[in-house]
């Protein structure tokens, strides 16, 4: 069984990643953090959850920073959860060494980077059998597969026509999320409409089955403790000759966070709700259905990664072109709009 490492002891990894890494039964072997106390945390939770012997690496830990780790023959795959500016020197460094790496989203800070960093990957790792996925949950969730197979396996509401996707959130100056400095300050693009929104645009993508080519429209930061952007609306045109729009805002005092789809033989919707997404189709056959699912997304994508290397095939709902055309709709968006940089 593949040997594991995490790099990275902040909250996902620690409330996310760990606990599917033990559902999955994964052979975790190390932990690495810039400092000593923040792996040491993470260790003491993998502990209570019967994880036992997992050596921790820190920079502040002579003879056990990163490199010491990578040179572990005994670890043959790496799940990065770090800051968003350092992951990509980080996914390069990994793969250097021979590891396999599944990487936090988004997959870099902007197109370019994420295109030097797939680029280098295609010429360098790739015929080597190494796998470089990107974790996005949402593409492996249940709910969001049911909601594919209506629209575009059945194709049930026939072409579609039109799309709207609403995100609206209330990120106060305060908790676990905003008080991480990376998040606080940040020095990418978008701020939190880029950390959280290429999830969003990943679902849009995911349960359509087809591209964002072109956006126009307008983002701006509404509330102080949110920079440089908050919120966003965007007129959007789809691959397949559709229209439609993208609202998002993490400085929004309403709530909000569902998908509908307009197609010539009727529509499709899904919102988040308190028991799980809420899946509904009206035909206009007549024909209804609704159904509620909640699945594990992180789960899900860890046991795909850890298939994916005993396979030796990459998955590809994680490859890094699909991370780069989610972080593409949202730097479009971001910018004013225009034609999308798709891979």
């Amino acid at each position: 069984m593949a040997g594991i490492a995490i790099l990275g002891a902040g909250i996902f990894a620690t409330e996310a990643h760990l606990p599917a890494l033990v559902a999955n039964k994964a052979n975790l072997k190390a932990v690495y953090s810039r400092s000593t106390s923040t792996a040491s945390a993470l260790v003491t939770e993998a502990t209570k959850l019967g994880v036992a012997n997992l050596d921790l690496y820190a920079d502040d830990k002579p003879g056990h920073a990163l490199d010491d780790l990578l040179q572990r023959s005994d670890i043959d795959a790496v799940i990065i959860v770090l800051p968003i500016l350092i992951q990509p020197t980080i996914v390069r460094q990994c793969l250097a060494a021979g590891k396999h790496v599944l990487c936090e989203k988004p997959i870099a800070k902007d197109v370019k980077t994420a295109r030097d960093l797939i680029g280098d990957y295609n010429k360098l790792y790739a015929d080597k059998g190494l796998i470089f996925s990107i974790a996005e949950q949402f593409r492996f969730m249940h709910e969001f597969e049911l909601g594919r197979k209506w629209v575009v396996e059945e194709k049930a509401i026939g072409d579609i026509t039109q799309a709207h996707l609403r995100v609206w959130r209330n990120q106060p100056p305060v908790g676990k999320w905003y008080e991480t400095p990376w998040r606080k300050m940040p020095e990418f693009q978008g701020g939190f409409l880029l950390d959280g929104g290429v999830h969003q645009t990943a679902l849009l993508r995911f349960i359509s089955g087809q591209e964002v080519v072109e956006t126009q429209g307008f983002a701006r930061q509404v509330v102080p403790h949110l920079p440089p952007l908050d919120t966003l609306n965007a007129g959007i045109l789809l691959s397949g000759g559709g229209t439609g729009t993208i609202s998002m805002s993490f400085a929004s005092l309403r709530s909000a966070g569902e998908l509908t789809l307009i197609g010539t033989k009727g529509s499709f919707h899904i919102v988040d709700g308190p028991d799980g997404f809420m899946l509904t189709l009206d035909l206009v056959s007549g024909e209804s259905r609704s159904e509620t699912v909640n699945s594990k997304g992180v789960e899900l994508e860890i046991k795909a990664f850890l298939e994916a290397i005993k396979t030796g095939n990459a998955e590809k709902r994680s490859g890094p072109e699909e991370a780069l055309n989610d972080l593409a709709i949202i730097e479009s968006m971001c910018q004013g709009g225009g034609k999308v940089d798709l891979y």
